[in-house]
């Protein structure tokens, strides 16, 4: 999961959550859809912290 964020919002509390309950019964198709929107979460937030890229004039 890399870095990670040190606050987690509650989407992402309530997916990670929902694929702890789904692993835990062993019901594989909620745990895949907590898989897909931990995923979406964390592609917003990268996303989001980007810094963008310094371009340097030439020499």
């Amino acid at each position: 999961m890399g870095q990670g964020c040190k606050v987690l919002s509650d989407d992402h509390a309530r997916a990670l959550i929902k694929q702890a309950i789904g692993i835990v019964f062993g019901d594989a198709r909620v745990e895949a859809e907590a898989t897909v929107e931990i995923a979406a979460i964390e592609a917003v937030r990268a996303q989001a912290t980007q810094k963008p890229k310094r371009i340097r004039p030439p020499a």
